[in-house]
């Protein structure tokens, strides 16, 4: 079963079952449907109509329902904001995250053992291999080298902030990514991160003034991309 976790402007992946999941974190709402051979397993990290902020989604509960519904693999999408080389539309592959300041584990305390889990590779590239020939095979084309920032939102940032992370070497930001690859690894499931770049980030294109409604915009556009790649990878 792939687990498939949508962002914003990803609230629906088709006509699926809806399901309330008790987990040891909260109760959510999920999708269950098939496409293809593969069964899908479909959270919107936001709600159905983006009601949930940044800071307030329930990382731990989603992740968990994922493990417990046996999932092989984990598909996240995110809209994120540009620091570096790629342009507003592209969707582009992560390969590496910065969360410094994203506190989140399932081992606040060491009960059974000591836990520090490995992060050198925090998104499969066997997977996100996969997803780029899945995507390839209908025409869309993935960009590679993703490393995001993860801040806490759901404030923009600053032009000091984001000049201080690429230094860092991020060249993309959002408020999310971060928690969840945490999470997935701490659970031994693979995960591929795919973003889409909605906008450039604070004083990398002059003064602009930062606004959800450009993010949505860009999103929207990138849907169709997203089922797409989605049904390719679920029927490859």
């Amino acid at each position: 079963m792939i687990g498939i976790i949508g962002g914003t402007g990803i609230y629906s992946l088709g006509d699926m079952k809806t399901k309330k999941k008790h987990t040891p974190y909260g109760i959510i709402t999920v999708y269950k449907g098939r496409i293809g051979k593969r069964d899908i397993l479909f959270i919107p990290r936001h709600g159905e109509e983006h009601g949930t902020p940044p800071h307030k989604v329930d990382y731990k509960a989603n992740i968990w329902a994922m493990k417990d519904e046996k999932i092989d693999e984990i598909i996240v999408f995110y809209a994120t904001g540009i620091i570096g080389k790629y342009m507003p539309g592209d969707l582009i592959l992560l390969e590496d995250f910065i969360g410094f300041n994203s506190p989140i584990t399932y081992y606040d305390a060491f009960k059974s053992g000591i836990m520090h889990a490995d992060m050198s590779e925090p998104y499969s590239k066997a997977i996100s291999k996969k997803v780029e020939n899945a995507a390839k095979g209908v025409g869309i084309k993935l960009k590679k080298g993703g490393i995001v920032a993860t801040t806490h939102g759901p404030r923009f940032e600053t032009r000091a902030e984001i000049n201080a992370l690429k230094k860092m070497g991020a060249n993309l930001v959002n408020m999310t990514s971060a928690y969840e690859a945490t999470l997935a690894g701490e659970l031994g499931i693979p995960i591929c991160g795919i973003v889409v770049g909605t906008n450039y980030a604070a004083g990398i294109k002059g003064k602009k003034k930062l606004t959800h409604g450009e993010v949505l915009g860009c999103m929207e556009k990138a849907n169709k991309k997203i089922k797409k790649i989605v049904e390719a990878f679920a029927k490859s």
